[in-house]
Parts: structure tokens; sequence; C-alpha cells
């Protein structure tokens, strides 16, 4: 069954392979081993990129003269595998795909994949242009993230399969923003030695944008905190601080000072009725009354109340 809703194409069962043609270019599935019953894929638009989330069985997937031309937003291919095993062969080099690796490969150069296991997956396709020449010249066989691109690979991850499981209901512009994001951070990946200070700051300025995003997003929830934040961007604890480490504050203190900065702005427009300090604090996550009174006097000089008064008009 092939369906599409709000720009996201969704194909399962034997409807896959004709799906993954158009959707991928000139490829070839064989289910010779696997049940293509239980395939089930979901693609979407990202500006200039296309992200899919894929779970199929045993197959094989084989491409020649995949990419037409450099303007193919098909033109470079990124897994990154979550379950499963699988090889991708290509000018022989065979590369092991396992649990959480990240590939980078040019599908205009004939390749094999050769899926071993059931697998899960995610395959972001991005414009040839979109990435450094010299990285795209080195591509003449699959490139295999290393150990020292963990932390950017899971950033990468989390922030895929974020996004696809939220597809409908992101706008056009969110989506061209997330997919400009996903391709800054493999140009950081392909680039070079991931140990460079430079790539290596310009992840960490990524990930903090992102924790800034889904703070002011989430600012409301009591238990927001750094060990949530770092399971929703999928990297450690450790890596959250160290974004934060430029900007000389922490995480937990970002998460306070907007909290309270939303609040100033809030008792600016309040009304002066009972109990609407008390619903301003509860609705932008803190414990109690007393402990919001304490951290906007600490802020600001001034008690909520006071401050809504000297505001008032």
């Amino acid at each position: 069954m092939v369906s599409v809703f709000s720009s996201v194409e969704v194909a399962r069962g034997r409807d896959l392979a004709g799906v993954a043609r158009s959707l991928f270019g000139n490829v070839r599935l064989d289910f010779q081993c696997g049940n293509e019953e239980k395939s089930r894929l979901v693609s979407a638009m990202l500006g200039s990129c296309r992200l899919t989330r894929l779970e199929a069985d045993t197959h094989t997937v084989s491409g020649e003269r995949v990419a037409l031309g450099s303007d193919n937003p098909d033109a470079i291919k990124l897994i990154i595998q979550t379950h499963g095993r699988s090889s991708l062969i290509q000018n022989g080099r065979n590369a092991p795909i396992g649990a959480d690796a990240a590939v980078i490969y040019d599908p205009s150069r004939p390749y094999m994949l050769t899926n071993r296991t059931a697998v899960r997956l995610l395959l972001l396709q991005l414009p040839r242009r979109a990435l450094p020449a010299a990285a795209v010249i080195r591509l003449t066989e699959p490139f295999v993230a290393m150990p020292e691109h963990a932390g950017m690979r899971r950033i990468l991850l989390s922030l895929m399969d974020s996004t696809i499981r939220e597809i409908g209901e992101l706008d056009d512009t969110t989506r061209a923003s997330l997919g400009q994001t996903m391709i800054e951070l493999v140009r950081t990946m392909i680039r070079g030695d991931p140990r460079h200070e430079r790539s290596n700051a310009h992840s960490l300025d990524l990930l903090r944008r992102r924790v800034k995003d889904f703070v002011s997003d989430n600012v409301s929830r009591p238990d927001l905190d750094v060990g949530m934040i770092a399971r929703r961007m999928g990297c450690s604890v450790r890596y959250v601080y160290r974004a934060f480490e430029v900007e000389e504050t922490t995480p937990a203190d970002y998460i306070w000072s907007l909290r309270l900065e939303k609040a100033a702005s809030r008792l600016r427009d309040a009304t002066c009725r009972p109990g609407e300090i008390s619903e301003i604090a509860f609705a932008l996550g803190f414990s109690s009354s007393a402990h919001f009174s304490r951290a906007f006097r600490g802020r600001y000089a001034l008690s909520p109340s006071e401050w809504r008064k000297v505001d008032a008009p």
C-alpha cells in the first residue's frame, strides 16, 4: 500500500520496490531471502534534502547510474543504521554496517548493499553541491564514520529520528531549516579530521542551538533537566554541558534564565487578578510560588508583585 499525506510518502510491503525507484533512482531490490511484506517506508523532503526511515527484512539493493546529474537531490546518500547487519560494496571496498553505523556514499558509482538481517535505518539524500568538492571527489568508495565522529553521529541520528517521527506536524519552513542543519552536520563529519578544533566547535554550536530550541518548546515542563535534554539530543550529559561552555553558563542555568525572562514578560501583561502570579509560575515549570519568588528576586532585585506594579500602566 502506498499513501501520501502532508507531503509525506508512506509505502508498505510489495509497493516498496516501486517507491524506492521513484525516490532513490535506478535501484533494484531483491527480497529472495526475506519477507517483502514486512517492509515499511516513510519519506519526506526537507528543503533540498530527502529524509527516509526504512524497516525491512533481509534483502539486497543494487544501484547503477542512480544519480542522473549534479543537481539531483539523490546525488549523495548517508545511512545511519539503528538495527541489523549489512555491508556496502563499492569500488572494491566492503564496508560493514552495524547498529548505529553512519556511512556516506556516492550512488552515481555502482554499488551493492546487502542487508544480511532485518534492518531499521535512516537515509538522508542531499545535493552533491551541498558538500565540499574535495570531499565528494574522495567518495570513490564509502566513507565510514570513525569512532571520533561518535558524538556528531549521535546528534545527527537524534535529529533525523525526531524529525521523521514528527514530520506530519512540521511546516515547509521548519523542514527546510532542519534539512540545512543536517547538511551542516554531514559537512562537518566528512570535511576532515573530526578532532580538529574548528570542526568540533561547529558541532557543539549546532548542538547548543538545538538544545535552546528544545528548551524554548518545553520550558513549561517541571521535569525539564539536563538528563532529559541529553536523551532527546541523543548524546551524553557531558556533551550538553560542553555545548554551553562557550557562553560561560550551564544548561540548567540557561533553563532557569529563560523561565525568568518569560515570567518577566508575562508579568508585564498581567491584570493583577488574584492567583495570577502563581499561575505564571506553574505554567513556566516552577515547583512553587515561593521558589518562583526567590528566583525572580535574585534575578531582578524585585518580587514578582513589585515588578508587576512597576510595569503596570
